[in-house]
């Protein structure tokens, strides 16, 4: 699975878990792509980790790379 690199990438973690939102560019179609993602695991999202997701323009899977996150909402 190709990974590409996370762009704009903002988190919040709470005990229920954390929300990402990140922008990327699908290595398979070249579609813009832009989310906001939710995992229960709040743990992985306080460093850099990656999460994988479906391209909303060819529905391929790739893996996204997020680094220096910073506050999604303040």
């Amino acid at each position: 699975m190709p990974i590409v690199e996370g762009k704009n990438v903002k988190v919040t973690v709470d005990s229920t878990g954390g929300f990402v939102s990140v922008d990327w560019t699908c290595p398979y179609c070249n579609e813009e792509n832009y989310g906001l993602y939710f995992s229960s695991n709040a743990n992985a999202m306080s460093h850099d980790f990656e999460i994988d997701h479906e391209c909303d323009g060819c529905k391929k899977i790739v893996t996204i790379e997020c680094r220096d996150a910073t506050e999604l909402f303040e």
